[in-house]
């Protein structure tokens, strides 16, 4: 059973050439068919039969009409052959009898010669090309009717030799042979040809991507069933047609592109692969796809047969790219409310901070103002006072209202908006900011706990210590935070440490660490997390995290050393100011000024009047203005050398002044006091045609030092 299998397995099926081969191939039998018609036609002539009309010449075998007649059947079971509405099996039938019956009749017509027998087996050979078991057996039986009948009742007919005549029986039989080992043959090709059919047909119906072919007069040769589908067409009905009633290449606004300007064909022309991405491919029902193709000429024995046009429907992949940048929008819109978020949540931390100290601040603030108020009494109480006890009272105020600010000064700058990028890139004195945070801090850590009855203190182990590359504020920001974390840390007092240090050569080593509570393991691991606190509802989380982030920002690493009931160490290691120091090339002369006529500007009368009193000290002389718009008319009525004038005003502010007076004449140095000069010198800020900026509370050093830069200058 199994060699049976395998025997029928060599059988082909038949029927299963595509249109275009069988179509091709059929032509090829017909015009044989009609060849045939004409030799048999000819060979009359060739023979010298004689010509005589008659209804009876038609059967006499000698005469060229009956062979005439011959022809015409041949001829007609061509035209039959042509019938296309009969089917390919039916065309193929009359194609089979045509050709068998012109071999029967060139064998009559040699006289039986044994050389045109092998004319029969030549032409079951051709018809073995249209691969289809019905015409090609009733063929083969045509064969054996002529030989095994005809030419054993009539052997005359048939053979011309006299073995065949005497034993017609056996050269039936090697005729048989013959033409038995003439079909092996043929269909052991055949089969061969419809394997190589079937595997390629196989190919085209497996692959995933749309594949068609077209031959040099612009028609469909074959399209596999992918092709057909991405296509919106039926793929047996569309060989033979043209291109254009199959698929439409468009331009990107959608005009479609002549038939003989298809980059799809461009290999027709150059003989070269081409290859397009994201184009667009035209349905016969006007929708489109959008396709990426590989347009391949097909080239047999160096002649260009077609083309064949390989594509991908990337509908999917423009639907993923959409998608994607979808979602690359949200992820941005999403991360930009992130950062909004986290700067809130961080403004936040900043206030709360801020909100711990404000007790402690008003309490330092108070004290300094105490001494002013007091002393201020004293002198206005009792005028009479010795000199010298006049003026330690003048000198205290003056310490006490420098002190406090001092006080809101440190404050403003610890606190103010640095942005969100990195560390600024300048040299800080790290001992400095130690003595300013424990100065800033001492009313959380000293003032408030003293008031719950608890015992902190603060000691500062730094010196030699080189300056650090990165921004002041940020490290003071970060040290503050320190310092609250660890009196957080101490609910029954205890000392905190602040240590400084060189750390090799490139590095300062910053401690901080208290005697307080400590953490675990595992709190120690994640305290750095935004977000976790063990404080319960009375922390944020964020604390410890901005200070991992200042010491990044730095360029630094940030440690933690801690155990349970031994306190808590925070290391830092800051890299260090490689940038040689700056050495000024003069140094400002401490000697007064030379008298200068000044317009001084300030809505604020006693600032006004403390003003004029420090110029008026140094030999200036002084015309005043209430605001920018009157400022601005006395400078245009008067001749004057100096302009002073506050920021914050009514009607016209000192910004707007200084940039008309800038205008209007440009050589008149200007100096603005103001209670932002801090910030504004912190975010190099100075407003168009303002020379120095002066903060206040103003003091007759920090003016005098002013009016002597910008007078130098011009």
């Amino acid at each position: 059973m199994t060699l049976l299998r395998r025997l029928y397995s060599q059988v082909p099926s038949g029927g299963s050439l595509p249109e275009r081969v069988w179509r091709a191939r059929h032509r090829f039998l017909v015009g044989l068919t009609f060849f045939h018609a004409v030799i048999i036609a000819l060979a009359s002539l060739v023979l010298g039969y004689r010509w005589e009309l008659g209804f009876a010449a038609l059967f006499a075998e000698d005469n060229a009409l009956h062979v005439g007649g011959e022809a015409l059947i041949v001829a007609g079971f061509g035209v039959l052959a042509c019938w296309r509405r009969a089917g390919r099996t039916v065309q193929a039938t009359f194609v089979g009898f045509g050709l068998m019956s012109a071999s029967a009749i060139l064998v009559h017509l040699s006289g039986g010669y044994i050389e045109f027998h092998f004319h029969f087996f030549v032409m079951l050979t051709f018809l073995a090309l249209c691969q289809d078991w019905i015409p090609y057996l009733l063929a083969v039986a045509f064969v054996a009717v002529h030989h095994g009948v005809v030419g054993v009742l009539w052997p005359q007919s048939v053979y011309n030799h006299e073995a065949a005549l005497n034993a017609p029986w056996t050269w039936a039989g090697i005729h048989a042979l013959f033409v038995l080992w003439s079909c092996v043959g043929s269909v052991i090709a055949w089969r061969f040809n419809e394997r190589a059919f079937a595997q390629t047909a196989l190919i085209l119906q497996a692959a995933g991507e749309g594949i068609f072919g077209v031959d040099t007069e612009n028609r469909i040769t074959f399209i596999n069933p992918a092709a057909a589908g991405i296509l919106g067409v039926d793929a047996q009905t569309v060989s033979g047609k043209t291109i254009g009633q199959v698929v439409h290449h468009l331009t990107i606004d959608g005009t479609r592109l002549p038939d003989e300007d298809s980059p799809l064909l461009a290999p027709l022309k150059d003989r070269r692969a081409h290859h397009a991405n994201d184009q667009i491919f035209g349905r016969v029902d006007g929708s489109y796809v959008p396709v990426d193709y590989v347009s391949t000429p097909m080239i047999e024995r160096d002649q260009l047969t077609g083309v064949v046009v390989s594509f991908n429907d990337i509908t999917a992949r423009h639907q993923s790219e959409a998608a994607l940048q979808q979602s690359h929008r949200m992820l941005e819109e999403t991360l930009e409310q992130l950062k909004a978020t986290q700067r809130q949540v961080l403004q936040q931390e900043r206030l709360r901070a801020m909100g711990q100290m404000a007790s402690g601040i008003a309490h330092d603030f108070n004290n300094s103002l105490s001494p002013i108020v007091g002393f201020a009494e004293l002198l206005m109480r009792t005028p009479d006072l010795p000199k010298e006890t006049a003026q330690t009272y003048a000198q205290l105020i003056n310490t006490a209202a420098l002190d406090a600010a001092s006080v809101i000064r440190r404050l403003r700058e610890l606190y103010r908006d640095r942005g969100d990028g990195a560390a600024a890139d300048g040299a800080v004195d790290l001992e400095r900011c130690v003595d300013e945070v424990v100065a800033l801090t001492q009313p959380r850590w000293k003032n408030q706990a003293l008031g719950q009855g608890i015992g902190i203190s603060v000691v500062k182990r730094v010196a030699d210590v080189p300056k650090i590359k990165g921004d002041a504020a940020g490290i003071r920001e970060m040290l503050a935070n320190l310092i609250f974390n660890a009196v957080d840390a101490m609910p029954e007092g205890g000392t905190i440490t602040v240590r400084a240090r060189p750390e090799g050569r490139h590095q300062v080593r910053l401690e901080v660490s208290d005697t307080g509570t400590g953490m675990s393991e595992e709190v120690r691991q994640r305290c750095l997390e935004p977000f976790f606190s063990t404080k319960g509802q009375h922390g944020t989380g964020l604390g410890l995290s901005l200070v991992h982030a200042t010491v990044e920002r730095h360029g630094g690493t940030l440690t933690v050393e801690s155990e349970p009931g031994r306190g808590a160490t925070f290391i830092a290691l800051l890299p260090i100011d490689s940038q040689p120091v700056a050495v000024g090339s003069t140094v400002e002369s401490g000697e007064p000024s030379r008298p200068l006529h000044v317009l001084l500007v300030d809505d604020d009368p006693t600032v006004r009047m403390s003003v004029v009193a420090q110029l008026g000290s140094q030999g200036h002389i002084v015309e005043t203005a209430a605001n920018g718009r009157e400022g601005l008319d006395r400078f245009a009525a008067g001749r004057f050398e100096l302009v002073v004038t506050d920021r914050a005003m009514p009607e016209m502010g000192g910004d707007q002044l200084a940039a008309a007076i800038e205008q209007t004449a440009p050589d008149i140095p200007v100096v603005m006091l103001t209670g932002f000069g801090d910030l504004m010198g912190a975010k190099g800020e100075r407003p168009r045609g303002v020379d120095a900026v002066v903060s206040k509370p103003v003091t007759l050093d920090a003016l005098s030092k002013a009016i002597r830069k910008v007078t130098a200058r011009r």
